[in-house]
């Protein structure tokens, strides 16, 4: 599959992705994109400059106008993109993976989500045929970096004074840009890793549990009702409680559909059941999704849906045009504890957390899809299987297991379930039998 993954377009810098690649990239959207504006941003991470760079420079040779946002979070980036004043939008960056990897996210004219089935198969022909000759392009650059200011407005018609301290944790990615403005003389917030880093110095730019520590610990020393972080390009949001616990992003997607009281809520195949049930207690129509930003996007605009989220914390809302918004996620989780005025571990007691866990196995890229296949054969002799994504076997309401390949990095990824421990440990043996089997 090499760079084109899923739903955008990511590898190794230089190795995978370099500034010839990125040149001829950028050329085959002008051909595939209809229209003369393309809004362009990027991250904080070392190789970003340079890459936009060449971004920039091929689209001019096509005769486009480009509008620069500069450094930019990914955030703010979709909300410009989907305000329909573009004809495509190019934001250089690899989100969450560590340093040594960059890529580009690609949007249409509405912020539409450009992923393989929905248009990037049809860029990666177009860039198979491209020869490196340049063209002596008529095109117009434009500084658009204060653009940024229509977001940072939108955000604060939202936002209410909060008098309770919140840490933050900005992993040295580009999440401070608008957002640290925005709730500047309104929040009591302790913020970590502000700088700009693409070493990403303090720990690696994927908020996970292990990388957290720090803001875990300050939490608890500060007495903050609230912890969040930010991933490298600041388009997911993680929320730790006033305990340090990490909150997994299924539990702050119950929160979101219980208090803003959705009609239709999106969400990915690596939910538990249980999930599916509680929303439809809350009388909210719960519809399942394969992974990844392109499948929730285009299918909350297929059902009109008011709230999608992602296992991995990444939340999507109508009133943002359908895009992914951490900072807007981070104004809406404020309203609910003021309005509520309850603690956050209090809030999500309605809905229960089993034991799970949840890890990866590397294996070679080209590899990944067929190894997923053949599980499936196997698995699908012994238990009905659903296979929105990978294949998902629920075994009880509370002890469920699933596998799939990875969107982003050269493994397969696991996900399961027990009531108990002990179930746990049980459905644990039970995938790995089945893994064992295959990789032999």
């Amino acid at each position: 599959m090499g760079i084109f993954k899923p739903y955008d377009i990511r590898g190794v810098y230089p190795s995978e992705i370099n500034e010839k690649v990125v040149y001829k990239i950028a050329k085959a959207c002008a051909k595939y994109f209809e229209g003369g504006k393309v809004l362009v941003g990027g991250d904080g991470r070392l190789s970003t400059p340079s890459l936009k760079k060449a971004i920039i420079e091929s689209l001019l040779e096509e005769g486009k106008e480009v509008y620069d946002l500069g450094i930019v979070s990914t955030s703010t980036f979709n909300f410009i993109i989907s305000t329909g004043k573009f004809d495509c939008g190019l934001q250089v960056t690899a989100s969450h993976n560590p340093r040594e990897f960059n890529g580009i996210k690609i949007y249409d004219n509405l912020g539409n989500s450009i992923g393989l089935g929905f248009g990037l198969e049809k860029i990666e022909e177009i860039y198979n045929t491209i020869k490196e000759e340049k063209k002596n392009g008529k095109g117009k650059y434009f500084d658009a970096s204060e653009m940024k200011l229509m977001h940072k407005k939108f955000l604060e018609k939202f936002l209410e004074d909060f008098d309770q301290k919140i840490c933050i944790d900005y992993s040295n990615g580009c999440g401070s840009i608008v957002f640290s403005d925005v709730i500047e003389g309104k929040i009591k917030a302790i913020e970590l890793n502000k700088k700009i880093d693409g070493n990403f110095p303090a720990h690696q730019p994927e908020p996970t549990e292990e990388n957290l520590k720090e803001l875990s610990k300050k939490v608890k020393e500060n007495n903050c009702v609230l912890g969040v972080a930010f991933d490298g390009d600041a388009d997911r949001i993680v929320f730790l409680d006033e305990n340090g616990n990490l909150i997994k992003g299924d539990r702050a997607l119950f929160l979101f559909s219980k208090f803003l009281k959705p009609k239709k809520v999106i969400y990915e195949v690596s939910f538990p059941p249980l999930f599916k049930k509680i929303l439809k207690n809350l009388g909210v129509n719960g519809i399942e999704s394969k992974v990844g930003r392109s499948y929730i996007i285009n299918g909350m605009r297929e059902e009109n849906a008011d709230i999608g989220g992602e296992i991995s914390s990444h939340f999507y809302f109508k009133s943002t045009n359908f895009m992914e918004d951490a900072f807007y996620a981070f104004v809406l989780m404020l309203r609910i504890l003021k309005n509520e005025n309850k603690k956050i571990s209090e809030l999500i007691k309605e809905y229960p957390e089993f034991p799970n866990e949840s890890f990866k196995i590397n294996v070679p890229e080209e590899k990944k899809y067929l190894l997923v296949e053949k599980l499936k054969e196997e698995i699908s002799k012994e238990f009905e299987t659903i296979t929105i994504d990978g294949i998902k076997v629920i075994l009880s309401e509370k002890d469920w297991f699933l596998i799939r390949a990875s969107n982003t990095e050269p493994a397969i990824r696991i996900y399961i379930e027990g009531e108990t421990k002990e179930k746990l440990n049980e459905n644990k043996k039970l995938v790995e039998s089945f893994v064992k089997k295959i990789m032999q």
